[in-house]
């Protein structure tokens, strides 16, 4: 595969060290534009770099053409070769038993099926490339977020109040959890489907106003890029990835000033106050935070 929009998803692979020779990559494919996406890379993608590929497909049960999507996911999977496995779960009954929304319990019932998925195919721990070394056989689960999405979440954590953390919206690798597209919009994703003639299903919750982040998708980024800035969803996105870079630097400053002016003691954590308050403002309040963390275990 060849072209601008698959060069810059390698190159975004590659500058967050998602992906190396030997992983096991399990990929949540739903059958919309930005997982159908995503899993057209992946192949293109591994036949490069020697990875494995499994796809994951969850049938929340909520929706009359849930199988419909899971059939036209397991075709392109059978076409592909590639190994697919489907996991249906009534997430309402889901929800209602552990008093979660429905957003949340499909959220949780995905991550358990792509851990489940991991540990049936591949290696589960997180690769010795994340401390900057060279791992081998490292198991990733790859979700298709896109820049839009990054904004949505971004403006959504926003508007309940957050931190630095917050505001950083998706990031590009969570722990296990990588997002290969999070460098394309969703217009780039469909647009590339569409010069292709891929076909792709289309999830009709997204058309209701049902969850938070669809007013914010549907309403307020449509708003922003009409009245405000064209350009508003990407602008935003980039902003996330600034605050990403910033709170990385500010967790390994914290870290370095944890050494100079904290130590733990017993179940605890003392605190060097002569040396606590030689530190920035803004750090020392990052600095108690980290010591509470460290107390609480």
């Amino acid at each position: 595969m060849d072209g601008k929009i698959f060069q810059r998803v390698k190159r975004y692979i590659n500058k967050y060290h998602m992906i190396a020779p030997g992983d096991t990559i399990v990929a949540g494919v739903s059958g919309g534009a930005d997982s159908v996406c995503l899993f057209l890379m992946l192949c293109a993608l591994a036949e490069e770099m020697d990875f494995r590929l499994v796809v994951v497909h969850v049938n929340h049960k909520i929706r009359p053409e849930a199988a419909a999507d899971a059939a036209y996911v397991e075709a392109l999977c059978k076409d592909k070769g590639i190994p697919f496995i489907l996991v249906e779960e009534d997430v309402r009954a889901y929800a209602k038993e552990r008093r979660l929304s429905e957003e949340e319990a499909g959220r949780e019932v995905r991550y358990q099926a792509f851990e489940e998925a991991l540990g049936k195919y591949g290696p589960v721990g997180v690769s010795g490339r994340d401390a900057g070394e060279e791992g081998k056989g490292c198991g990733r689960i790859a979700v298709a977020h896109n820049a839009n999405d990054r904004a949505e979440t971004m403006l959504f954590h926003l508007f309940r109040g957050t931190g630095l953390s917050g505001l950083c919206g998706i990031r590009p690798v969570n722990g296990r959890v990588i997002r290969p597209l999070l460098c394309l919009t969703r217009d780039e994703i469909e647009n590339w489907l569409r010069e292709r003639d891929i076909s792709f299903c289309t999830d009709s919750t997204n058309e209701k106003d049902i969850y938070t982040r669809n007013k914010i998708r549907r309403h307020i980024l449509p708003y922003a890029e009409r009245e405000v800035c064209r350009g508003a969803a990407v602008h935003v996105s980039r902003a996330a990835g600034q605050v990403t870079e910033a709170e990385a630097y500010i967790v390994r400053q914290t870290k370095a000033a944890m050494v100079r002016c904290a130590s733990p003691e017993g179940n605890g954590v003392r605190i060097n106050l002569p040396a606590f308050f030689q530190e920035d403002e803004y750090l020392r309040g990052r600095i108690l935070l980290e010591c509470v963390a460290q107390a609480a275990g």
